[in-house]
């Protein structure tokens, strides 16, 4: 019964791929926005995204954006949403804070019940079974990596190839996988910016105008484009 729809960006996500999220939200009205990522002002990130929400469909007021706060009544906001969102920023910042929130298993009990779920740069991230994919750096000494576990797949997000300027022997988003695939064996999956991936049912579709690239280990990583199926069985 789960539904999920994962993106690389959380400022131009929704004029990046406005007909995929209505389609995807269909005639819900009330979406909770969590700011637990960021490490700056929450309050401003959430009146940003407000502004962007307030001319969505379904019904010409728009979409009804509940700011999810990890640190103030964060399981009651949730209680009141169709859908949740959570948004971009630190992703070892988010996890710890939804750890703290109690908000790890509320979040998962509620997408099995059949409650959309988007996420956005960390909040794609911690869909994930782990989160040690992502591009950010540690400054919150986070020690327990396991996340929320809606998808079978960690996410690289902003992931871009190696650029044939690099230096010689310069590290690559590449070799970092590699290397998460000496110790672990699940997939990981490199979201461009301007791409999706939408799961449901345990199918998951590239969405977007972009690519992914799906990383297995032993076998060559693979580019996706918008309309794939991704083979993740």
């Amino acid at each position: 019964m789960s539904r999920v729809l994962l993106f690389s960006t959380t400022g131009g996500v929704l004029e990046m791929a406005r007909s995929e999220l209505c389609a995807f939200l269909g005639d819900l009205k009330t979406l909770a926005f969590v700011t637990a990522a960021s490490l700056g002002d929450e309050v401003a990130y959430y009146q940003r995204m407000q502004a962007n929400f307030a001319p969505l469909p379904p019904d010409g007021a728009g979409v009804r954006l509940l700011h999810l706060k990890w640190n103030d009544a964060p399981l009651a906001t949730l209680a009141r949403a169709d859908a949740v969102f959570v948004g971009g920023g630190n992703t070892y910042a988010l996890l710890k804070r939804l750890r703290e929130a109690k908000l790890l298993d509320a979040i998962r009990e509620r997408v099995a019940g059949g409650m959309p779920y988007v996420g956005s740069s960390a909040g794609s991230n911690v869909a994930g079974p782990r989160i040690l994919t992502t591009n950010d750096w540690n400054v919150v000494g986070l020690d327990d990596f396991g996340a929320l576990g809606l998808v079978p797949f960690n996410i690289n997000p902003h992931y871009l190839e190696a650029d044939p300027a690099m230096a010689a022997n310069s590290e690559t988003r590449d070799d970092r996988i590699r290397e998460y695939h000496v110790i672990w064996s699940n997939p990981v999956l490199g979201i461009e910016e301007g791409a999706a991936v939408r799961v449901e049912d345990g199918v998951a579709t590239v969405c977007g105008h972009a690519r992914v690239k799906l990383f297995r280990r032993g076998a060559a990583p693979v580019w996706y484009s918008a309309g794939s199926r991704l083979p993740l069985d």
